[in-house]
């Protein structure tokens, strides 16, 4: 019996591409979606360093999302340091240290702690 009478071999066997597809899928691998940052409210920035200094001060772990134009990524630990001068924030993480940018930052979350809801900011 032939092997295109069986499983998918009828399809495997008549594969074929046309240059229109070709092109459209060259397109779309060589395409790359930037973002661009969004615009964060002051009363959000105030949240960001409240947060900021509450997981400094009191050791409280917390998630932070960090922009990038390739999709935002997100930093799990606890500030350790925040320097004004460079706008940087040392983030102690389970396996060693992060630095972030201060302007790159979205949001941070504390992961525990504080009894008046601090963690749902």
């Amino acid at each position: 019996m032939s092997r295109k009478l069986e499983a998918n071999g009828l399809w495997e066997s008549n594969r074929m591409m046309l240059p229109q597809h070709k092109e459209r899928i060259n397109e779309h691998r060589t395409q790359i979606q930037y973002q661009s940052k969004p615009i964060i409210h002051d009363d959000e920035w105030e949240i960001i360093a409240q947060n900021l200094e509450m997981s400094l001060n009191y050791t409280i772990p917390a998630s932070f999302e960090v922009f990038n134009e390739l999709g935002n990524w997100y930093v799990h630990g606890t500030v350790t340091s925040i320097s004004r001068q460079s706008n940087k924030i040392k983030i102690e993480k389970d396996h060693g240290f992060e630095h972030v940018d201060f302007d790159q930052l979205i949001s941070v979350k504390l992961e525990s702690g504080g009894g008046f809801g601090e963690a749902d900011f």
